[in-house]
């Protein structure tokens, strides 16, 4: 128990003042009358037995009115006690936050409706319990640690806590004062609690925390496609001169050559860096974009002998179309670009025989669905979808699979380019991204390109 810093509390100055009038004007009054009925009774009644009888009366007269005027002021006081009372308890129970008093064992000696909300039980039924008579033991662990601790500073203490409303079963996060209450000498007599719904509030803060980290990522990767488009461009032209001396070397040298072969591998190199250009150049959204409406499936379709290569032998490519798909909006080369890096991506996370899937399907997406998806917008669109059966991805890098640079695979398997262009191109396209993965249970990826016709495909275009 807290020591208390309070001086014992004497009565209001105002208190004793307006009860000093009150005893004086009684005993003037008193005074007055007793001399003048005294003096009365003896010019009335001269008699001594007429004098006894008219005492008596005259006492009774005093007792009657004193009587009537303590009526009238006892029952102003109570009255006036009664309506303070109902007014304080009108409005704590017109506060929307829960309120509520425990004694320092944690019974509860008051509450207010909003917190009757909490218990599902009217006042009454609240009073003199505590919260193990309410909520599980643990919880109510939680609450009485709370309590103790307010009491132990002496002072405020604030808390978030989710509880669950009996009344109606919602599932709220609140913001707990609680605040040691001394009486007027300072004896510890309770804890007064405090609850704000700030649900809403969390909302918004983990929304506003989300917008912020999506501006910085936006940032980042704008920061790095710049400096990747000029790195590529520059690299571009070097390759070209090596491409073109080898060519033109290769040409006139003999197929007897012994020399021959360095020449091939320096050609097989270059064009093997040509197309890592073609990446960085992708990723830095300097690739001109042509989005076309096109038939989903077909498109997917002509690709398979491509993916099926890049698969690879001991790996199933299964391929399931869906009925009735709508037409796309997409670019035909960015939309193998974005097939053969999911593909390739699932075959490396296959060890042994496994197999990838690959289905085409109508989404539409919702105001509510967009938290669940990378680059969200809702609408209608068509989508592609790339599972695998291979190892997953670990908890750990999932943030990271789309930066730029970053990539799980051993040296000189991987650029790490590759699910960043495929977010560029997704994003370039106004479409949506979304990844599902278990570690040992493999991975799938969907991505959504705009249906032909709709306010998203008519705003997608080069950049």
């Amino acid at each position: 128990m807290p020591e208390s810093r309070h001086n014992p509390a004497s009565p209001p100055r105002a208190a004793i003042t307006g009860a000093a009038k009150i005893a004086l004007t009684y005993a003037l009054i008193a005074g007055v009358w007793i001399l003048l009925s005294d003096r009365l009774v003896q010019v009335l009644a001269p008699d001594p037995a007429w004098m006894t009888g008219l005492g008596i009366l005259k006492g009774w007269v005093f007792v009657a009115v004193t009587a009537t005027l303590l009526y009238y002021m006892v029952k102003r006081l109570v009255a006036g006690v009664a309506n303070r009372k109902a007014q304080l308890r009108t409005l704590i129970h017109t506060i929307p936050d829960l309120v509520w008093l425990k004694d320092p064992e944690g019974v509860y000696l008051a509450c207010n409706q909003a917190f009757e909300r909490f218990f599902g039980a009217p006042e009454s039924e609240i009073l003199g319990k505590s919260d193990y008579d309410f909520v599980p033991k643990e919880q109510a662990d939680f609450f009485r640690q709370k309590d103790r601790e307010a009491m132990a500073a002496g002072e405020p203490r604030v808390n978030e806590e989710w509880i669950t409303l009996a009344a109606g079963g919602a599932r709220v996060l609140i913001e707990t004062l609680k605040t040691p209450m001394l009486d007027q000498s300072g004896v510890l007599v309770g804890v007064l609690g405090i609850g704000r719904d700030i649900t809403q509030q969390d909302s918004h803060s983990r929304e506003r925390a989300k917008l912020q980290a999506q501006l910085y990522e936006a940032q980042k990767l704008e920061a790095l496609g710049r400096f990747a488009g000029g790195v590529a461009h520059d690299y571009n032209n070097m390759l070209s001169v090596i491409l073109s001396n080898a060519d033109l070397a290769l040409y006139q040298m003999g197929e007897s050559r012994p020399e021959r072969k360095y020449l091939e591998e320096i050609v097989k190199a270059a064009r093997h860096s040509a197309e890592l250009t073609t990446r960085m150049l992708g990723f830095a959204r300097r690739q001109p974009s042509d989005p076309q409406a096109m038939d989903f499936n077909r498109a997917v379709a002509d690709l398979l002998p491509l993916l099926g290569r890049l698969a690879g032998e001991g790996i199933e490519l299964t391929w399931k179309p869906g009925p009735n798909p709508w037409t796309a909006w997409v670019d035909r080369l960015q939309l193998e670009q974005v097939l053969t890096n999911l593909v390739v991506n699932a075959r490396d996370a296959i060890q042994g025989p496994g197999q990838i899937t690959l289905e085409t399907a109508n989404w539409t997406l919702r105001e509510r669905d967009c938290a669940d998806w990378t680059e969200p917008g809702s609408g209608q669109f068509v989508g592609i979808q790339v599972s695998d059966t291979g190892s997953g991805i670990a908890p750990e890098v999932q943030a990271n699979i789309f930066e730029p640079f970053f990539t799980t695979k051993p040296s000189g398997h991987g650029t790490g380019l590759g699910l960043a262009m495929v977010r560029g191109i997704v994003r370039q396209h106004q479409g949506a991204l979304q990844v599902e993965t278990l570690p040992g249970r493999g991975t799938t990826f969907r991505v959504l390109f705009p249906r032909a016709g709709t306010e998203g495909a008519a705003g997608t275009g080069q950049p």
